[in-house]
């Protein structure tokens, strides 16, 4: 089976797909019946791949695994972005929405895509997006690593687009990390996210 990437949208059949030792909440049901789309989280692919489902507000999240049998359809952050010109009306107003058709020339060269809850919106029709959303950058990481003066002026430019604080996670297969952590330097070592959990690591263009 093909490791599916974290962040990626997978389209299932029915709530009775979803793998878990716990009870299902109700509000998951309630989802289902007009999205069965999941959202692939960092973790071990032997024989189960782990997902996670959520809802229309921030507490609603709920983790369990599906079998790769069970796949219908997958869509990545990255072929997310074409679904922007779907988007119109009282929605294509929203904040996020209006950031996200803006970065599009900025992020111009680079590998990236649309996470969050704009990709769950994008992807599915419902309403996720909130006025109050931020737009979730990922990256495939660069072949070339990028130097701290280029991912500054990245991300600064980024910021005055969104009028607000942003970043942007890098991604290469189950590994990422925040490029404003990278940018910032705190220190000799800096967390990455990994397949098996939270790691310190010195450079994490290496990883």
């Amino acid at each position: 089976m093909e490791r599916l990437e974290p962040h990626t949208l997978v389209k299932i059949s029915s709530v009775e797909q979803v793998d878990t030792d716990e009870e299902i909440p109700e509000w998951v049901s309630t989802i289902f019946k007009v999205a069965t789309y999941v959202i692939v989280r960092r973790g071990p692919q032997e024989g189960k791949i782990p997902v996670g489902i959520r809802g229309y507000e921030k507490y609603q999240r709920f983790a369990g695994w599906i079998a790769a049998k069970d796949i219908v359809k997958t869509i990545t952050p990255g072929e997310t972005v074409a679904y922007l010109n779907s988007v119109s009306g009282i929605r294509a107003k929203l904040p996020a929405f209006r950031v996200a058709n803006k970065v599009i020339p900025l992020l111009k060269g680079y590998e990236w895509g649309i996470g969050g809850s704009l990709q769950f919106e994008l992807a599915t029709g419902l309403p996720m997006v909130k006025q109050s959303s931020d737009l979730d950058i990922i990256m495939q990481r660069p072949q070339t690593k990028m130097e701290i003066s280029t991912a500054k002026e990245l991300l600064e430019s980024l910021k005055i687009i969104a009028g607000t604080h942003a970043d942007i996670q890098i991604v290469n297969g189950q590994n990422g990390f925040s490029l404003e952590e990278y940018v910032q330097q705190r220190s000799s070592k800096m967390m990455m996210k990994t397949e098996h959990g939270p790691q310190l690591v010195m450079d994490p263009w290496e990883i």
